[in-house]
């Protein structure tokens, strides 16, 4: 048996349509580690905001912040941390100052925590609380693990998300942070129709995949990366199989291989039979 690893996007991946976990993704991760495979995180949400519901169906390792950090072993308990790529802090200055120059809520993370305005907390609530997803425990999450401060730690932030409504905002967010900086959609819920993600230039979770699987001693032949959104392009072309969920954007169908079901219909439990991780007779568990 070859030995497999797999990479799991979270938002639209793991989580469904309505922010559940579906049974048979569940299934699917457990048996798919009983069965001598490896199973790692790969999501643009920071470390402190994956929580244990996520945590507890069992990974070997988390790529997050969308590449910033790598993690081998069980998160967060054996192993530890093996790559950390923080941007720098004058250039953290210079993308909160575009943020205020375009009018756009924003919210940094960090290995810490999440820093962010009231007003850009106040956005991200009222955006989950329209899509119905604004539950009492998310809304305790937010309130414990997100700082409200307009003059956040500058040294020790790794990514940013920006939120607006505004047409014409993501371009020129875009165009006034340059090359030092990757700008894409935005690939979680409540960034506004306008709204997006902002890295380090070649910080991605395709770069975080070849690090794991170098340093497991893999071949990245024989990785699986699973996404949705547009965060996931450089790891479905990197990996051995890039694979999109039928909920994918179409740019991260371009980018995959092949595409599985829907996130509301078992889609990594159909690829992950698809590919023998795990067995059975094409009916997924539902409970």
């Amino acid at each position: 048996m070859t030995r497999r690893i797999a990479f799991l996007d979270i938002d639209g991946t793991i989580l469904d349509t309505s922010g559940a976990i579906p049974a048979s993704t569940v299934h699917a991760i457990r048996d798919a580690r009983a069965n001598g495979h490896l199973v790692f995180l790969a999501t643009g949400r920071g470390p402190t905001e994956v929580g244990s519901r996520i945590l507890d169906i069992g990974f070997d390792g988390a790529v997050l912040g969308a590449g910033a950090y790598t993690w081998i072993g069980t998160p967060y308990s054996d192993g530890g941390w093996r790559d950390e790529r923080l941007m720098h802090p004058d250039r953290v200055a210079e993308m909160i100052d575009v943020f205020r120059e375009v009018g756009a809520d924003y919210m940094l993370q960090g290995r810490e925590g999440v820093w962010t305005t009231q007003a850009g907390l106040d956005r991200l609530c009222a955006r989950l609380a329209s899509e119905g997803r604004l539950t009492d425990s998310l809304r305790e999450v937010l309130m414990d693990r997100v700082t409200i401060d307009a003059d956040p730690p500058l040294d020790r932030i790794a990514k940013a998300t920006f939120a607006s409504e505004q047409y014409g905002t993501y371009g020129a967010v875009k165009a006034r942070l340059g090359d030092e900086f990757m700008v894409i959609t935005g690939t979680m819920p409540g960034l506004g129709t306008a709204g997006g993600e902002v890295s380090v230039a070649g910080v991605t979770k395709g770069a975080a995949l070849l690090l794991v699987v170098t340093e497991l001693g893999l071949d990245a032949a024989d990785s699986i990366a699973i996404g949705d959104n547009n965060n996931d392009l450089e790891m479905l072309r990197t990996a051995g199989v890039g694979i999109a969920m039928g909920n994918a954007t179409p740019e991260a169908l371009a980018a995959a291989d092949e595409t599985t079901a829907h996130v509301d219909r078992d889609g990594i439990w159909a690829a992950f039979e698809r590919h023998g991780l795990v067995s059975g007779d094409g009916v997924p568990p539902r409970s």
